[in-house]
């Protein structure tokens, strides 16, 4: 697989990739976090390809390449298990993952598996399958008076009293700085 520029990986069933964008409530997850990673999901093969398991609306496959193209210039990355699972354990978080594909997304971020946000279904497909990547957060824990970060929340919970502070959340930040993952080798240019 190859990818356009300087940020293709030699991608493997089972590895995270992270893209960035400052659209819609991406401003917020930057603003809040302090990283530029507003979106995560996880590496599977499937028909011979690699593709990506993502919640988005909603949660679904996507190609690898389109996945990679939503991110801003420069942004697109990659991170890989330093201790990779057994097979069997992997499958089945694999397997609770794909049958999530068709679940609405979560706009409210909610720890419950009603509906899902991108780095909640990548840390608990890991967590299916025996790996804490990291540990969740509160929602009090991350910037919290951006303007952008309460424009969403006022748009999603109607009132800064609804909000949850205490809500568990993991932000895609959180999965890319688990000391549990490592950069996976890039394709050298030719």
């Amino acid at each position: 697989m190859a990818m356009a520029d300087e940020n293709a990986y030699l991608l493997q069933e089972g590895d995270i990739v992270f893209s960035s964008s400052a659209a819609g409530q991406g401003r917020a997850i930057i603003d809040a976090t302090g990283s530029p990673y507003t979106h995560c999901g996880i590496v599977i093969q499937q028909g011979g390809k690699l593709m990506v398991l993502e919640a988005m609306e909603p949660v679904r496959v996507t190609e690898l390449d389109e996945f990679s193209s939503r991110s801003q210039p420069g942004t697109f990355t990659a991170r890989r298990l330093i201790s990779p699972q057994p097979l069997k354990t992997y499958l089945k978080g694999r397997a609770w993952g794909e049958a999530q594909i068709g679940r609405r997304y979560d706009g409210q971020f909610r720890w419950n598996d009603e509906k899902m946000y991108c780095s909640e279904l990548v840390w608990k497909i890991y967590e299916k399958a025996g790996v804490r990547l990291c540990e969740p957060r509160r929602f009090r824990d991350y910037v919290l008076n951006q303007p952008s970060v309460r424009s969403i929340i006022l748009e999603r919970y109607d009132s800064m009293e609804a909000f949850p502070l205490d809500e568990k959340v993991v932000a895609p930040s959180d999965v890319l700085n688990s000391k549990l993952l490592v950069e996976p080798p890039k394709i050298e240019p030719s």
